[in-house]
């Protein structure tokens, strides 16, 4: 199917905004679970927490603050009842030198929370030590199993030394927060979809920046943008889905040595605003759709003209 360049009125187009908020933290839950990182050490006195040198094991349901410094070790959901794991990162600093730093292996539903005014930073090993030698995942600084969600309105830096800064292997929300990610391979990767709302992300990634992955119909395996600011500077592709890419609000600016953008079906840039710059091909979609009020440049010039 050849590209198209077609108009349609904005005010057609209202049906296609599809927004999920998360809830905005203001300030840290009563009845949160304290986990304290010092050193090399890591300090809760709640029975769901599990301890050991390395490892802080979140046994049950529910929401938990972590804030401190841990200079070599990992947070692991491993919830076996039903319901939502929280982590609200207040002021919390992980390095993980042959793994992932935080992992949702076993939850209904995962959810990150950037405390209001916080710095965080997560930072995983150039190389992973699996218990067994055929896993390949984790594979990302910040690995879930689960649905994802990204909320806040602090601040998260993440280098994704191994290779991915941020993986779902479900589908991937980010409602909020800064986020900043250097990756040796791709920044931020959620295979059912990915859908950003809000905040602020800044990809430095040696691979693609974001994309979505799932080949199993044509429901899933988007990437959606409804707003916020993601600027991506990437060594592949810029974004790369395998269906469709949509932009109904906010602005994306890619700059890619590889395609610019890539999907198997059709870019739609509803509104907001889109920049590209490629090495390569800019555009490489099926079909393009401009609504009346969105901005789209590539390569300095409006797309189209």
């Amino acid at each position: 199917m050849g590209k198209r360049y077609r108009i349609f009125p904005l005010a057609a187009l209202f049906l296609f905004l599809l927004t999920s908020c998360g809830k905005e933290v203001t300030e840290i839950p009563g009845d949160a679970i304290e986990i304290t990182l010092s050193g090399t050490e890591a300090f809760c006195t709640d029975p769901s927490v599990y301890i050991e040198k390395e490892k802080i094991t979140l046994t049950a349901h529910g929401t938990y603050v972590v804030s401190g410094v841990w200079e070599d070790g990992q947070i692991s959901a491993e919830c076996v009842d039903a319901g939502e794991i929280e982590l609200i990162l207040n002021n919390a600093e992980i390095s993980n030198d042959d793994g992932a730093c935080i992992v949702f292996r076993q939850a209904q539903a995962a959810e990150i929370t950037i405390a209001d005014g916080s710095v965080n930073r997560l930072s995983d090993g150039a190389v992973y030590t699996f218990e067994n030698p055929l896993d390949d995942e984790p594979d990302a600084a910040l690995f879930s199993k689960t649905d994802l969600v990204i909320s806040g309105n602090g601040t998260l830096v993440i280098d994704g030394n191994y290779k991915n800064g941020i993986t779902s292997k479900d589908g991937l929300k980010i409602d909020g927060g800064t986020i900043e990610i250097n990756s040796a391979d791709h920044g931020i990767k959620g295979k059912d979809n990915l859908i950003i709302n809000g905040g602020e992300l800044k990809i430095n990634a040696l691979g693609d920046g974001i994309k979505s992955t799932n080949e199993e119909s044509e429901l899933v395996g988007y990437v959606e943008i409804n707003g916020g600011s993601v600027n991506i500077l990437s060594d592949d592709e810029g974004v790369q889905a395998v269906t469709t890419i949509t932009v109904n609000g906010g602005s994306l600016t890619v700059d890619s040595t590889n395609n610019g953008i890539r999907c198997g079906g059709e870019l739609s840039i509803n509104g907001g605003s889109v920049n590209v710059d490629a090495d390569d091909t800019p555009i490489d979609v099926q079909d393009v759709i401009v609504g009346e009020g969105a901005a789209f440049t590539v390569l300095g010039f409006p797309y189209g003209k």
